[in-house]
């Protein structure tokens, strides 16, 4: 159970760090006057379902790598 706890910690820190890559480029399209929008201008549409995918897996690792700790 530990390895399943620390994979989700890793996979959740990956999905964070890949929304967060995605959001500085989008910002740097928009800004840029030739640049073309990739991604709908919708925060919700288009970041929630990854910063909360990548929230759920953190918090499942944790409540795992706590209760696997206490046996």
């Amino acid at each position: 159970m530990h390895k399943v706890s620390g994979l989700l910690l890793i996979i959740g820190l990956v999905m964070f760090a890949v929304a967060l890559a995605l959001n500085i480029y989008s910002s740097y399209t928009a800004s840029n006057a030739n640049g073309a929008s990739l991604f709908s201008t919708n925060w919700w549409a288009r970041w929630f379902p990854l910063y909360a995918s990548g929230a759920a897996l953190l918090f499942i690792g944790v409540i795992l790598r706590l209760t696997v700790g206490d046996r």
